[in-house]
């Protein structure tokens, strides 16, 4: 099921990340072509992730926990930014494996598919303008439609570009 978060929320991962803490926290998390603006304070564990991201195939891997405890209660607007959790060890990605979001059609030609088949869940921030919240588990989405009004699901490319007319 694949979720689009509009008005308010896009991009914004301090709001997301607290109604499916339980399931971010149990997962590892791959994450790839991340730019993020500090709004308040500065984050240096966000630093370091995003000084890892020097190529379009560069990511890191974390805890649930570590991700969780990085950008919930902070003022972090995710520019772009892909969040894939891996129920399990992570295995090494190809460079041509690596998610990202900036220049992938995918987004809008496949909004259902997975980039990683070994996620549980994806996060992925577009622009500062939307963010996509895919879970492989629809009785969670629909958890999570019901704690985020401001969301919608996406089955088609046209859902994709209706907020976009």
């Amino acid at each position: 099921m694949t979720i689009l978060l509009e008005e308010g929320w896009q991009t914004d991962l301090d709001r997301i990340l607290p109604v499916i803490r339980p399931q971010i926290e149990k997962l590892n998390w791959v994450i790839s072509n991340l730019e993020c603006w500090h709004l308040k304070e500065f984050v240096p564990m966000l630093e370091a992730w995003q000084s890892k991201m020097e190529h379009s195939y560069s990511y890191t891997v974390v805890s649930g926990k570590t991700l969780y405890d990085t950008m919930a209660n902070q003022s972090v607007q995710v520019v772009w930014g892909v969040f894939c959790g891996i129920a399990g060890d992570v295995p090494d990605l190809a460079d041509d494996e690596v998610p990202y979001a900036d220049g992938n059609r995918q987004i809008w030609t496949e909004p259902e598919v997975f980039q990683l088949a070994a996620s549980e869940i994806e996060i992925v921030a577009f622009d500062s303008t939307f963010t996509q919240v895919k879970f492989r588990d629809e009785s969670l989405g629909h958890q999570f439609l019901q704690a985020v009004p401001q969301s919608r699901i996406i089955l088609t490319p046209d859902d994709m570009l209706t907020s976009y007319q």
